[in-house]
């Protein structure tokens, strides 16, 4: 009997011997586990081949492995939480058009001929309005009024024919604005500095990649008022630190009173000095005025 004949005997024994007490063990001891022909063949092959068995069982897996990856559902990342402060925006446009009759704010110039870059005439002091404090405050009284806020802009000369008298002739204007228009609670004395005290340069920063003057504020300890003075003035410079990082000035205290007793939300303004050019000066103006208007929408 050649080896062929033989091995194929072997098999049916197996086979058959096989399939009789597996159909034997199911009757009796495991009811609930049957088995297909499917099944039983893989059974028989694996007994008599077990490497040909494994070789299909991994190419199964292999199989399985690469039906769950394309599948399953894809994991999504996970949001990354960002820590940095929320800066302010801008106040919006009005809904109502700003009240010039009925204003809440006065800006007015106890140096009324203040002058810029390239206005040098006079040691930087200019009658006509173009490159002076007044043209600064033409700015403000714009973007003001396009936020809504109705301004009354007095554009009196005080500081001619003489300088010392200023302040006294400014007081005599600004009272009796308080008195025609009641309805303004914020007064702004606006100047300029002058670049002997900042270095003989012109002081900027950028904001929206515009470069602007920087701004000071001068407050009077002399006045009954000062900490309310104060308080004004640092809520204002917090909040142009808030809406544009960097635009924050000076708070300057100084033995004087600068008229400012008369209401408690007065400032008295310096933008820039005499070495900023009227250009950047205006651009202050505007971006001030965005400012105090976010701080009078937040009190009304």
């Amino acid at each position: 009997m050649n080896k062929k004949t033989l091995a194929g005997i072997c098999i049916l024994c197996f086979v058959v011997s096989t399939y009789f007490f597996w159909q034997r063990l199911g009757e009796g001891r495991l009811p609930e586990v049957k088995v297909d022909g499917r099944d039983f063949g893989k059974l028989c092959v694996s007994q008599v081949f077990p490497a040909i068995s494994q070789g299909v069982e991994k190419e199964e897996m292999k199989v399985a492995e690469n039906t769950t990856e394309e599948t399953a559902p894809q994991e999504t990342q996970p949001v990354k939480e960002t820590t940095e402060p929320k800066r302010e925006t801008e106040p919006t446009k009005a809904k109502k058009k700003a009240d010039n009759s009925k204003p809440l704010v006065i800006i007015y110039h106890t140096h009324s001929t203040e002058s810029y870059q390239p206005f040098d005439g006079s040691n930087f002091h200019r009658v006509k309005e173009e490159g002076t404090v007044r043209d600064v405050g033409n700015k403000m009284v714009k973007e003001l009024n396009k936020l809504g806020i109705g301004v009354v802009h007095d554009k009196t000369i005080h500081d001619r024919p003489s300088y010392n008298a200023s302040y006294t002739r400014s007081l005599e204007t600004v009272t009796a604005l308080q008195k025609k228009y009641p309805t303004a609670k914020y007064i702004i004395d606006l100047h300029r500095d002058a670049a002997a005290y900042a270095g003989n340069v012109g002081k900027t920063t950028t904001i929206n990649g515009e470069t602007v003057a920087k701004f000071s504020l001068v407050v009077g300890q002399d006045n009954a008022n000062f900490s309310k003075l104060m308080s004004h003035a640092k809520k204002v410079n917090e909040k142009a630190e808030a809406m544009y990082p960097g635009f924050k000035g000076r708070i300057i205290k100084k033995e004087y009173r600068y008229n400012e007793y008369i209401a408690d939300k007065c400032l008295l303004l310096e933008i820039g000095n005499n070495q900023n050019k009227i250009e950047e000066v205006r651009k202050t103006g505007k971006y001030f005025a965005r400012v105090l208007a976010s701080v009078i929408e937040e009190e009304r």
